[in-house]
């Protein structure tokens, strides 16, 4: 009865992925991190909600600020830091000195108040610009950290102060003031704000990463199966139900699925926890809460023409991340497939490694190279691309059709490698313990 090359590869998938998914460690680690996740989601969520509403609600404690003004300019504009940080800095006046830091000091000690909220601050003129310093009287109920939040604000004061002392006229100085900003836009394209284009660049690196760390965790997990299964006693009854190649293929899908199921509740998990924990936020803790992390993302998805984080960019990504984890577990399978002891196992894992670290290295700085070309070839090759092409699509840096190409591309280099990996494997079974040099010796006897 002729068989087909993969008969009987849905008999070791579904016997393989039962196996796998009925172990108690495995049902355990995944309820367990999952969970864990999803506290740590709603965590996030809450965590920013809380240093919003203190933020919103820090005042500052100081109230009379003592200025030693010997920078020589001629206008000090203190008005402006009263203007601008009249909320955080409601009790605040500023008090004009003639006299030394080290007296100011004493005469503020001596006022006998409990909780001192005065500083002092210094401006001296140096050779290359004006020096600020802020004193804490002894006593003082301040902390370093109201000082130095206060120094950052008045900096800015002195800044246009600079400006004010130069006589330049105010029409002129409104242009001195104003900053240039550059970017390069393709015709009818929507200019991204500052944190639109962190998430664009760092979204793929860190999906890159997610990737990297899934293959190096499962990969040697498969490595090992394949290595020890294959030395098995069950191995020739195995093999009357089905051919090698049909015996690898579901071998690895059926972990690989493991794989992708447990992932997807874990990254489940951590998302539901994130969005929960939004709500309770913005209803209970603080109302006036916003989610920095999905306002950016909505605002990529509404840009026009933009397929960035649309569910369909989501779904393909998905799509693209089961194949390109699928090919590395099969690369895997293949090097494991050459190992015939554990000494040979450790050694063929090593070089999958390899091929991990250069795939996700070329993946994860690329992006920071900004060079088309560059970006083009490592979307085609296959070892780069599965880490590339997921972050990509997501974030819009490729249009639907290149993804489509790509990801074509993809899924013919895994499926070339799938039938690679089943001929080794099955010269690995009839063969057992021949090295490769003998048996290329022994098949050109044959062939002779």
């Amino acid at each position: 009865m002729n068989r087909s090359l993969f008969h009987g590869w849905k008999d070791i998938f579904s016997f393989t992925f039962k196996q796998s998914t009925s172990e108690k460690n495995f049902k355990l680690a995944t309820i367990g991190i999952t969970v864990a996740l999803f506290l740590v989601g709603a965590a996030i969520s809450v965590i920013m909600a809380i240093g919003q509403q203190k933020d919103a609600n820090k005042v500052s404690p100081i109230e009379v600020v003592h200025v030693i003004d010997e920078s020589g300019m001629e206008v000090l504009y203190l008005d402006g830091f009263l203007e601008s940080n009249k909320e955080k800095y409601p009790n605040v006046s500023f008090r004009m000195e003639e006299s030394t830091v080290e007296a100011v000091s004493q005469q503020i000690s001596k006022q006998g108040e409990e909780d001192i909220k005065d500083v002092i601050l210094h401006i001296a003129s140096k050779e290359k610009g004006y020096l600020m310093t802020l004193y804490l009287p002894e006593g003082s109920a301040l902390s370093k950290d109201d000082g130095e939040d206060f120094l950052e604000q008045v900096t800015m004061v002195m800044e246009q102060s600079k400006l004010f002392s130069s006589g330049i006229p105010m029409e002129k100085l409104v242009l001195v003031m104003s900053g240039i900003s550059v970017t390069t836009l393709d015709a009818g394209e929507k200019e991204k704000s500052l944190g639109e284009e962190l998430v664009g660049l760092l979204f793929p690196m860190i999906s890159a990463l997610f990737i990297y760390m899934m293959t190096l965790l499962y990969g040697q997990s498969i490595g090992n199966v394949v290595s020890v299964e294959k030395t098995s006693k069950l191995m020739e009854m195995v093999l009357t139900m089905t051919r090698p190649y049909g015996l690898i293929f579901g071998k690895i899908l059926a972990m690989t699925s493991v794989a992708i199921m447990q992932t997807v509740l874990w990254i489940g998990g951590f998302v539901v926890g994130f969005l929960m924990g939004d709500v309770v936020a913005g209803q209970v803790i603080y109302p006036e809460y916003n989610n920095v992390v999905l306002e950016v993302f909505e605002q990529l998805r509404n840009q026009d023409g933009s397929s960035a984080f649309t569910i369909g960019a989501f779904l393909v990504a998905f799509i693209t991340i089961c194949i390109a984890f699928l090919f590395y577990c099969v690369l895997a399978g293949m090097l494991a497939s050459f190992a015939d002891k554990p000494e040979t196992l450790s050694q063929m894992m090593g070089y999958y490694t390899i091929f991990v670290v250069i795939g996700f290295m070329g993946a994860y700085l690329v992006p920071i190279q900004e060079k088309e070309w560059l970006s083009t070839l490592m979307r085609i090759i296959p070892v780069t691309s599965a880490y590339m092409l997921p972050g990509d699509i997501v974030v819009g840096n490729i249009t639907v059709l290149e993804s489509i190409l790509y990801l074509a591309i993809l899924l013919v280099c895994t499926v070339a490698l799938v039938i690679v990996t089943g001929k080794i494997y099955k010269d690995q079974l009839f063969y057992r313990g021949t090295g490769l040099k003998d048996r290329f010796k022994r098949k050109k006897k044959v062939n002779a």
